[in-house]
């Protein structure tokens, strides 16, 4: 698990793992240009009630302002936001009832984003990077080739990853780099409407 950074800003974002770290990094500089914010890696999802636990214990903790929180939804959003609740609760931070909400008390206001698909039942950041290139028109050739690749026999596991990074090798300024780095570089469109719940909490921090 990453030990938590020290605290530089009163805004913090935590994220799971390094390319949600990035992604977020780049996401909230385009929805927040003070870029007033503190984007940490919390690790795996197993791993943020230590590192949360962690976290209140920096001799900083009492100048932050805000925390948010940024997980995948996996297979199941439901158990992803009882998760991070259960996490936060064993921390001693107020606790939203759902995600893309705020709560808080007298110093402190939370919040909690779930990377899902379009149905936000399940789901990555790779399948919410995705909805943001819905329409780009290499989509159907990559629909097609894993398509392809079924029907040759191929048992396809982590779909998502594979459309994902199929859907990259097709753009030759991003073929073989990972999430993160291309979020810098202008990969997804941040504009879309599926980022909008995600832009409203960054730029409510």
């Amino acid at each position: 698990m990453p030990k938590p950074k020290s605290i530089t800003a009163k805004k913090l974002i935590l994220a799971e793992g390094r390319d949600a770290e990035l992604f977020l990094v780049w996401a909230a500089r385009h929805f927040r240009p003070e870029q007033d914010f503190q984007v940490m890696d919390f690790g795996g999802i197993r791993e943020l009630t230590r590192f949360l636990l962690l976290l209140v214990n920096d001799e900083c903790y009492d100048d932050v302002e805000t925390i948010v929180v940024a997980r995948d939804a996996e297979t199941n959003a439901d158990a992803a936001i009882d998760s991070i609740r259960n996490s936060m609760k064993k921390a001693n931070m107020p606790v939203p009832q759902k995600p893309f909400e705020y709560t808080g008390n007298d110093t402190l206001k939370t919040a909690f984003m779930i990377f899902s698909d379009s149905k936000h039942e399940s789901g990555t950041l790779e399948d919410l990077c995705l909805l943001t290139v819905q329409d780009d028109p290499i989509m159907e050739c990559v629909a097609d080739y894993l398509e392809c690749v079924k029907v040759e026999g191929e048992a396809l596991s982590h779909v998502h990853k594979k459309k994902l990074h199929c859907f990259l090798a097709g753009k030759k300024d991003y073929a073989g780099l990972p999430i993160g780095l291309v979020s810098r570089q202008g990969a997804w469109c941040f504009d879309h409407p599926a980022l909008k719940p995600f832009k409203a909490i960054i730029q409510g921090m």
